[in-house]
C-alpha cells in the first residue's frame, strides 16, 4: 500500500471519529442521561439522528411489565435504541437516581427530562396549552 494511500486512509478514519453530529442542544459526543422516559420515542429518536446511542443512558419509571400495557407502542422504540447500543434501565425513580448501582457509579454531561408527567389534576394536565408551548 503507498504512503499516500495509508495517509488518506487515516485522515478519513480520524474524520469520522471526529464528526460531531449536533442535534439542537445536544451532540453524539455528551454523556446524555435520559430520565422518565414514557413511550421512549424522544430517546429514540435523538439517538436515530446520532446514529448511534453508546453514549445515552435512557430510564423509565415503570417496570418493563407496565410499559408494555401503559406504553405499547414503545416496543418499537426500545428495539431501536438496543440496536444503536443505548443502555435502557426500568424502575428507575428520579428521586433515588444517587442510589441507584448503575447510576450512581456514572457521570454525565446533560441530563433530559422531558415533559415531566403534570398529573390528572383539574386545571393542570398536559392539555393545558400554556404548559405545553
Amino acid at each position: 500500500m503507498s504512503s499516500s494511500r495509508r495517509r488518506r486512509r487515516r485522515r478519513s478514519r480520524r474524520s469520522r471519529k471526529e464528526r460531531v453530529r449536533w442535534i439542537q442542544h445536544y451532540n453524539n459526543g455528551q454523556k446524555i442521561l435520559l430520565v422518565g422516559e414514557g413511550d421512549f420515542s424522544f430517546s429514540a429518536c435523538l439517538a436515530t439522528a446520532f446514529r448511534s446511542a453508546v453514549n445515552m443512558v435512557a430510564t423509565s419509571l415503570h417496570s418493563q411489565e407496565l410499559l408494555r400495557v401503559k406504553h405499547w407502542t414503545s416496543e418499537a422504540e426500545l428495539q431501536t435504541l438496543e440496536r444503536l447500543g443505548c443502555l435502557i434501565l426500568h424502575e428507575v425513580d428520579v428521586y433515588g437516581m444517587g442510589y441507584h448501582p448503575t447510576l450512581s457509579r456514572m457521570k454525565f454531561d446533560v441530563v433530559i427530562f422531558n415533559f415531566p408527567h403534570a398529573g390528572h389534576f383539574y386545571g393542570f394536565c398536559e392539555g393545558d396549552e400554556e404548559l405545553i408551548e
